[in-house]
C-alpha cells in the first residue's frame, strides 16, 4: 500500500515538474519575441532617422543653388551716347547687357537721332584705331530725315556730316578709353564711305579715309 502511494506522489511531482518547465519555456520564448520585436521597432526607426537626415541636409543644397543661378545673370550697365559738334555735345545715357561694341553705339545714336547710319562694313579695331565704313544710303549721302528730330535739327548737309561725324568720334573715344585711365583722344577713329573718301556737302571738303578723323567744325 506505502509502494502504490508513493507511486502516485512519485507521479505528481514528475507531472508538476514537466508542468513548470512548459511553462518557463512559453515565458521565454515570449520574452525573446518581445526583444526580437522591439529590435526591429528600433531599427526602424533608426532607419527613417536617417533618411529624414539625409533629407534635411539636401535641403540647405538646393536652397543654396537658387541663388548662384539668379547671381549668373548678367546685370544691365550704361553707356553714354554724345551728340553734337566739337565742344559742345550733349549725352544720353543707353543701357546694354554683354559686351559693348562700336556697332551698337552706333545703332543707338541712329535710333536717338532719327538719322540713317547704315554700314557698308563691320567697325574694325586694332592698334592703329577704329575704322567706320558708312554706306551709300546713310545719312552722309541722302540727308536728314523729313521730318526731323527737332532735338536734333540741323539747317544743311555739311552741318548733319560733320555733326554725325563728331558724335560717332566722341562717342566711340569717350566709351572705349576710360578718361580717368587715359586720354580717350588718343583713340583714332578713321570714317569712309564704302572704302572711300567722303566728300562734305556744299564745301568740297574731304575726309581722308586713311588719315585719323580732326573735327572740321
Amino acid at each position: 500500500m506505502k509502494q502504490r502511494l508513493l507511486s502516485i506522489l512519485l507521479a505528481a511531482c514528475l507531472a508538476a515538474s514537466l508542468c513548470a518547465c512548459g511553462r518557463t519555456e512559453e515565458a521565454a520564448s515570449s520574452a525573446a519575441s518581445a526583444q526580437a520585436s522591439s529590435a526591429a521597432s528600433a531599427e526602424a526607426e533608426s532607419a527613417g532617422a536617417a533618411v529624414s537626415a539625409a533629407e534635411d541636409a539636401s535641403a540647405p543644397e538646393e536652397s543654396a543653388a537658387a541663388p548662384a543661378d539668379e547671381s549668373g545673370e548678367e546685370a544691365a550697365q550704361t553707356a553714354t551716347l554724345y551728340v553734337g559738334t566739337s565742344g559742345t555735345f550733349k549725352e544720353y545715357p543707353v543701357e546694354y547687357e554683354g559686351e559693348l561694341t562700336p556697332v551698337f553705339l552706333i545703332s543707338r545714336l541712329s535710333e536717338l537721332t532719327g538719322w540713317n547710319l547704315d554700314l557698308s562694313d563691320e567697325v574694325t579695331s586694332g592698334k592703329g584705331g577704329m575704322t567706320v565704313s558708312f554706306a551709300e544710303t546713310s545719312a552722309l549721302v541722302v540727308g536728314p530725315p523729313d521730318p526731323q528730330t527737332p532735338d536734333f535739327y540741323v539747317y544743311d548737309s555739311r552741318q548733319l556730316v560733320l555733326t554725325i561725324l563728331d558724335s560717332v568720334q566722341h562717342t566711340l573715344q569717350y566709351n572705349f578709353v576710360d578718361p580717368e585711365l587715359g586720354d580717350p583722344s588718343t583713340l583714332d577713329i578713321y570714317f569712309t564711305l564704302d572704302g572711300e573718301a567722303i566728300v562734305v556737302p556744299d564745301s568740297g571738303e574731304t575726309i581722308d579715309p586713311y588719315a585719323p578723323y580732326q573735327s572740321l567744325s
